[in-house]
């Protein structure tokens, strides 16, 4: 990718191509804070990429089946869209992202959500159309947490009391049988 050469580029959008790989490269363009990989081919997100300065990174929409390990290096990280992948785990280190605001994990292939999201001071969190069957009792801490879409999940009970949640999207339907 010669777009690498760029060392000054703080904004890089990608979106709606046919990239399946990121270079390594891409640690050269050391003042990017917004990066949009949408709409490509992409099965992993190099580990390199954590060592950017981002404040946003957009992957919707690719064939990720997880983020790397690295991912809690994005220490200025405000905003993390990975909704529309088939990710089936999240790291623990994603309870490092202290800057991060805003979480879009919708549809993908979630299960559990992991307790280090509750170190995160999300205001907005959307992980509908995953296969989550309980929110865990410690999402209570989350305080600053303002938004919260949980629709389509096969909860198996309405979520507890979340702090100050001005708007909560939930579609809880009891499965009998």
């Amino acid at each position: 990718m010669e777009l690498c050469h760029f060392v000054s580029l703080e904004t890089l959008n990608l979106y709606h191509n046919c990239i399946k790989i990121i270079p390594d490269a891409i640690v050269n363009l050391q003042m990017l804070t917004y990066l949009n990989l949408s709409r490509n081919q992409l099965s992993s997100l190099p580990a390199c990429l954590c060592g950017l300065p981002l404040k946003v990174l957009i992957a919707s929409n690719n064939k990720l089946g997880s983020l790397p390990e690295e991912i809690g290096q994005l220490k200025q990280l405000m905003e993390l869209d990975v909704s529309c992948n088939e990710i089936t785990t999240l790291p623990q280190q994603i309870g490092q992202l202290k800057s991060l605001r805003e979480l879009n994990i919708r549809r993908n292939y979630l299960k559990v959500l992991p307790q280090e999201l509750i170190e995160l001071p999300l205001v907005k969190f959307d992980f509908s159309c995953n296969k989550v069957l309980v929110i865990p009792v410690c999402f209570r801490k989350m305080v600053q947490l303002q938004v919260l879409l949980l629709e389509n999940n096969p909860l198996q009970s309405p979520p507890a009391q979340v702090s100050n949640v001005c708007h909560l999207n939930c579609d809880f339907r009891i499965r009998i049988g």
